[in-house]
């Protein structure tokens, strides 16, 4: 009962707990994202100047603030978990309960964890009782690269997408046979063996690929139980794609990660608590160019978060989902996208659910238009929903071309979210009249190029009705609370002496409406820096992440301050297929809190050698 109020505290969907779970558009104005977010561009990835995810569809003509993670963007880093990785960017602000691999939360836009819709390689990823996915339980190295965009995209794609979308694409073939591998050692014990082979010909692409990591942690909470809480993750990816003609291409993909992890309660003093957990994906995807006109898209998929806790018993969750969407490409400036989309939720395992099973049936329509100097997005979308009715909701975005340099930015967006199974039917602390939440957002913006200099500006505002929290001192779930997020993002990247600059700086203000109070775990200061310089054989780094004081409750009566974390790196090209490599992460050995009474990493340091052909 404790576990499961506590994790519905202050307005965050409950959880299970500690276990859990585009490049920019190319054109001119809006490559001032990407290079922000990327830090550098260079000529093998110029294809990552076309997104997907922010459209729902191959687009250049992007409006949406967007940054673009590349698998070269990883590397350079040395970051080796989901949640860190997130935390570096712009609007993103990540909660954990410890160290690696523990119950992690995203907040984006100041929206709640379960208002952000994860998929991977297009697969809906989360748990239909948390409403959100374990990101800590994703391993980074099956990462090709991240699309992030900020801000409402339920026009698009439904439910969850109220603060924004991420997508996760794994890693894919190429032509030819290509072995990788990479080798960590660090603070901790923290090992990390990686491999895999990436290859193909004219018709046929694969990558297999596989990764074992572990370490033997730090305590999680302060309060009691000083031992040290261990975690390991063993996991593997496909991706194979067949072109059966210039018209026709199919192509499959599958993830599984399993993980281990001890974890200690703040609840009680009972001692260690053991879950293992089972992250898998799969995913069928064709298209058929039908004509010059007509592109058929069909695709068919499977998520499970499955775990299985040595206290609390075993949770199986599963979403299936297929969709059909129709690709009109009008002409050279208008792309229209028509499609279907159905889904259902599973539950199943110790617990006992009123309800586990509910479907969703939806049909969207958007359109990606450009003329002179306007270019636009307009999206609808119809949802019914087996346990809530039907919604409506769309998407808007216009920019208009100042000058040569220079694009404004205007967008407006509505979304919902229907509450979880745990919501609703746990046995303890649930409540089945919940209603749905509902937003409304806005936002003007302004993306910039000069000489070697891109900048992009957003202020944005949204506002959430029926928002669903969980008070002390019974933690029942309730439709009470009025919210609304005011904001503004700035980031800029640059190049002076050599030395490729990035940074970013987030001001918002989530606030509940009702109350006045500062929603639960969100700063309202966040920023990033990032310089990196490569001569020669040699490259280095530098990264300065900033986060201001946030409150752990929605009194607001637990205040957890603010802090800054330096990290430090290094590499060495040993040959031209070998690297080793050097970081040191919390440089300054900080020590701070992003949940009360929970640890956070010290100072650590990891050694690196890899195999690059």
């Amino acid at each position: 009962y404790f576990r499961i109020a506590g994790e519905r505290l202050l307005g965050e969907k409950m959880k299970h707990s500690h276990g859990h779970f585009a490049l920019r558009a190319a054109a001119r104005l809006t490559i001032a994202a990407i290079a922000a977010s990327s830090f550098s561009i260079n000529a093998e990835e110029s294809l990552d100047s076309i997104t997907v995810t922010a459209n729902r569809m191959p687009s250049e003509n992007v409006l949406a603030a967007t940054t673009v993670i590349t698998r070269s963007d990883i590397e350079r880093l040395q970051i080796t978990d989901l949640p860190t990785l997130l935390s570096r960017q712009p609007g993103v602000d990540i909660a954990t309960s410890g160290g690696i691999g523990k119950q992690s939360s995203i907040f984006m836009r100041g929206t709640n964890s379960s208002h952000v819709l994860v998929l991977v390689d297009g697969v809906k990823w989360y748990s239909a009782t948390a409403g959100s996915p374990a990101i800590q339980d994703f391993p980074v190295e099956q990462i090709e690269r991240v699309e992030i965009v900020r801000g409402p995209r339920s026009g698009l794609y439904g439910a969850e997408a109220i603060g924004g979308v991420i997508q996760i694409f794994t890693r894919k073939g190429q032509q030819g046979v290509t072995p990788y591998a990479k080798v960590s050692y660090g603070s901790h014990d923290s090992k990390q063996v990686s491999a895999g082979v990436s290859g193909g010909n004219e018709q046929t692409s694969y990558n297999l690929s596989f990764n074992h990591q572990s370490t033997d942690g730090i305590s999680s909470i302060k309060l009691n139980n000083p031992d040290k809480d261990s975690y390991r993750n063993n996991s593997a990816s496909l991706n194979l794609d067949h072109n059966f003609s210039d018209t026709f291409n199919v192509g499959i993909n599958y993830l599984r990660a399993e993980g281990f992890n001890d974890y200690d309660s703040g609840f009680d003093s009972i001692g260690r608590y053991k879950e293992e957990s089972v992250q898998q994906v799969i995913g069928f995807k064709s298209q058929l160019d039908i004509n010059d006109l007509w592109q058929l898209n069909v695709n068919i998929s499977e998520s499970r978060d499955q775990r299985d806790d040595f206290t609390y018993g075993a949770t199986n969750t599963r979403h299936r989902f297929a969709s059909v969407s129709n690709l009109l490409e009008l002409n050279d400036n208008h792309v229209v996208n028509i499609g279907l989309d159905y889904s259902v939720d599973d539950v199943d395992g110790d617990t006992t659910y009123n309800e586990d099973s509910r479907d969703n049936k939806a049909a969207f329509l958007s359109w990606n238009g450009k003329a002179n100097k306007h270019n636009w997005l307009l999206s609808a979308r119809h949802d019914d929903n087996e346990a809530y009715g039907t919604h409506n909701t769309g998407t808007a975005e216009w920019g208009y071309l100042l000058q040569e340099g220079l694009k404004f930015v205007a967008s407006a967006g509505t979304g919902f979210k229907s509450p979880t199974f745990n919501d609703l039917y746990h046995p303890f602390g649930s409540n089945p009249d919940l209603k749905h939440e509902e937003s409304k957002s806005f936002g003007l913006g302004l993306m910039g190029s000069v000489e070697n200099i891109n900048w992009e500006l957003h202020a944005y505002q949204t506002k959430i009705d029926d928002l669903i929290v969980a008070n002390a001192p019974f933690y029942i779930p309730e439709n009470v609370d009025k919210a609304k997020i005011k904001g503004i993002e700035f980031e800029v990247s640059t190049v002076v002496a050599s030395l490729d600059i990035a940074a970013n700086v987030s001001f918002l203000k989530p606030e509940d409406e009702t109350t006045g109070n500062i929603l639960a775990r969100r700063a309202q200061r966040l920023a990033n820096l990032h310089a990196d310089k490569q001569w020669g054989a040699w490259s280095t780094g530098a990264s300065w992440k900033l986060r201001g004081h946030s409150f752990d409750d929605a009194a607001n009566t637990t205040r957890l301050g603010g802090y800054g974390l330096v990290d430090i790196r290094a590499g060495y090209q040993l040959d031209r297929d070998w690297q080793l490599q050097a970081s040191v992460s919390n440089l300054f050995d900080k020590e701070y809190q992003t949940v009360n009474n929970y640890n956070s990493l010290d100072r650590t340091a990891m050694l690196t050698i890899s195999y690059k052909p």
